[in-house]
């Protein structure tokens, strides 16, 4: 559109010169009045031509009534070009991230597309997991996609009301994180979505410790103090600089090495057999540091450990490992 209006100015301009020299030389008028009587020719209102004008005059006439006309076309044409190729875009635009989010299910819903959500949704696309990204503002999301480096699904609105966590489908989700900074707001779309889907896995940020307790009563599952987080952090790398930066690998870090929690499905083969049966470090490459069962938890389970139906493993490998890890327990 900004090429066409260029071009729409250029025409206009051209015109107007040629015009006003045009009857300067011929006629020779002063250039206001050049100007002004192109101006009427152009634009075709109907005034009568001077009795002296020359027949050098009224070829010129001619060509800029045929030159306004042409311009008011092209003017017309790029403004109703813009205007439907910006409607049918935008329409074809919202066809398809809506189609993505429908074939969702078992994705990660992140609300916020700040700093926190930034680099939430960054460790989710590092894990290869769905997700879809809601935000009050379009520019915030596009922000999102310039650092990602990558389109995913998303939705404009605020996520407070049940008709925009609808539109991300929130009933077929699998977790919500809410990243915003606002603990009212957070504590209101928790709330929301628990309505919707009483099963989500939901996790949230929270500024304030006092509104914590007000986020678990609304249905967060965990609930993250980023301030308490990062100086807990900060102090664990002064005190021990090198164990953390270890850590960090395995927890944050890289995307090719990473920590993973994975639940044992009811109907899996692997169910009911012993870590040295199922033999996971040879056959996928994960290592299991510990087991989730119920309330307990197992670190360090020898290969005479059993994994059971719904045990969560928490797993040390690369995405790769992750990969064969989830086939096997679909298919053994």
């Amino acid at each position: 559109m900004g090429k066409n209006i260029v071009i729409l100015i250029l025409m206009i301009t051209f015109i107007f010169v040629f015009g006003t020299v045009a009857f300067h030389l011929t006629e020779g008028w002063g250039f206001f009045e050049s100007f002004f009587f192109t101006l009427i020719t152009v634009s075709t209102v109907g005034y009568s031509l001077p009795e002296s004008i020359t027949q050098a005059g009224k070829v010129i006439s001619a060509i800029l009534i045929g030159a306004g006309v042409t311009v008011v076309f092209y003017g017309f044409t790029a403004v109703t070009s813009f205007i439907v190729e910006g409607h049918i875009g935008e329409y074809f635009k919202n066809r398809r991230i809506k189609r993505m989010i429908d074939e969702l299910s078992g994705h990660f819903i992140v609300v916020g597309a700040g700093r926190t959500g930034r680099h939430t949704t960054l460790e989710i696309m590092k894990a290869k997991k769905p997700f879809v990204v809601i935000d009050m503002s379009e520019e915030a999301i596009k922000r999102l996609e310039d650092f990602l480096e990558k389109k995913f699904p998303y939705v404009v609105g605020d996520a407070t009301e049940e008709e925009v966590l609808m539109k991300a489908r929130v009933e077929r989700a699998s977790s919500l994180v809410v990243t915003l900074p606002d603990d009212a707001k957070n504590t209101f779309v928790v709330l929301t979505a628990k309505s919707l889907n009483p099963n989500l896995e939901v996790v949230s940020r929270v500024s304030d410790m006092k509104a914590l307790s007000k986020l678990v009563y609304a249905g967060a599952d965990k609930v993250i103090a980023t301030s308490e987080l990062a100086g807990v952090r900060l102090a664990q790398m002064a005190l021990n600089p090198t164990t953390i930066s270890f850590l960090d690998i395995l927890s944050f870090g890289e995307e090719s090495f990473r920590i993973e929690e994975v639940m044992i499905p009811p109907e899996s083969p692997i169910a009911g057999k012993t870590l040295g049966e199922i033999n996971l470090s040879k056959r996928t490459g994960t290592i299991v540091i510990a087991i989730r069962r119920g309330g307990e938890v197992i670190f360090n389970p020898t290969g005479d450990t059993k994994v059971f139906p719904e045990d969560r493993l928490m797993v040390v490998g690369k995405s790769d490992h992750f990969e064969k890890l989830h086939r096997l327990m679909k298919e053994g």
